[in-house]
């Protein structure tokens, strides 16, 4: 059975200087290994490449199911895209399967490609071009 998957990730729109603030207390929180967020900054870019948008999610404590899907290194088998409806004030933030998923597969994409702390979050992923440490950046 294959599966063709299309979801948004739902949770609470954060401002820039709250998410930063939530971060430093997940960071702290995270230190034990018995703590994971589910806060996701996503920066909408022109073409030009600067970007024109940042939209802060937080789905730690309140999101669905999208909240769960995990991280791969070599980018997993969803991708993600701004999708803007008419008329919506802000675009969602949508997974689309990248490849056919197999039943039973587990779902990942990747979270980024910066990592500013060499020493942040382990990764588990367990891909071959695993780098060992998730994606982190300066909130």
């Amino acid at each position: 059975m294959l599966l063709n998957l299309q979801s948004t990730l739902i949770g609470e729109l954060l401002t820039t200087k709250e998410a930063r603030r939530r971060q430093q207390m997940y960071d702290k929180l995270a230190s034990d290994d018995h703590f994971s967020s589910a806060l996701l900054v996503v920066r909408e870019h022109l073409p030009s490449g600067n970007a024109c948008l940042r939209i802060n999610i937080d789905a730690t404590k309140a999101g669905n199911v999208a909240r769960f899907i995990n991280h791969s290194c070599d980018g997993g088998n969803l991708s993600t895209v701004l999708v803007r409806s008419s008329g919506a004030l802000l675009p969602r933030l949508c997974f689309f399967a990248s490849k056919d998923i197999k039943e039973g597969e587990e779902l990942t994409f990747s979270y980024g490609e910066i990592r500013v702390q060499p020493k942040g979050s382990k990764c588990f992923c367990g891909s071959f071009s695993c780098l060992g440490t998730l994606p982190s950046e300066h909130t």
